[in-house]
């Protein structure tokens, strides 16, 4: 009973240059349910054909039954409908410099966030900011955006060889690569730009802790 009723259906998904899955979220129709009824698995009911007809303006007789003209509407035109993409959370982008070298960079950090910024793959930061410097090239350049996570007991455990973004009691801030220090109350900064030199600091000297989740390049 349903062949009619897909062969008609599918005539408009074809016109409409519209997938199955595109059309049934188009027209409010789940889209399992819709490729079931499509498959023959299940009837089509009257409320389908409703909705079908209000979202498209295909005619409900010529949809049903196979008879009259097909557009209640003249031309048929394809209901707009957003592609089926992932939500990416958008993050705050704070307009606060991280000093990329130990050349005693201070900013006062904002309170409100400049602007929001949604990149996929990103999700777990907490925020964005801008760097300048050079010691961490070629991974971070000069005026590159880093999305930042704060590892709030970085204390108890953080992971080493791990590129971070660090606060001091002195409002120094730096982002390195953290590895083992001398002895268990220090920690060693490197940095990937051979002109550096490796720092030790105390880690009573430290903060806060981010780990960098990534950069964006911004030329």
């Amino acid at each position: 009973m349903n062949e009619g009723i897909i062969e008609r259906l599918e005539m408009v998904l074809s016109d409409m240059g519209l997938t199955r899955n595109a059309f049934s979220k188009s027209v409010g129709l789940g889209a399992s349910n819709f490729n079931r009824k499509m498959k023959g698995l299940s009837p089509f009911t009257k409320r389908d054909f409703v909705l079908i007809s209000k979202a498209t303006g295909i005619s409900r007789e010529w949809l049903e039954f196979g008879e009259g003209d097909m557009m209640a509407k003249q031309g048929a035109t394809a209901p707009q409908v957003e592609e089926d993409r992932p939500t990416v959370e958008g993050k705050p982008f704070y307009d606060v410099d991280f000093a990329l070298g130990f050349n005693g960079m201070y900013n006062d950090e904002p309170n409100v966030p400049s602007k929001i910024i949604s990149v996929p793959g990103y999700e777990k930061a907490d925020f964005w900011c801008r760097t300048s410097g050079d010691s961490m090239k070629p991974f971070i350049s000069n005026g590159d955006i880093i999305a930042l996570k704060e590892i709030e007991d970085w204390q108890s455990f953080l992971p080493m060889n791990e590129v971070y973004a660090i606060m001091t009691t002195n409002d120094l801030r730096t982002v390195k690569v953290v590895r083992k220090g001398s002895d268990d109350e220090h920690l060693t900064l490197h940095a990937y730009n051979d002109e550096y030199e490796d720092q030790e600091i105390s880690k009573s000297a430290i903060t806060k802790v981010f780990k960098v989740i990534g950069a964006l390049k911004t030329m």
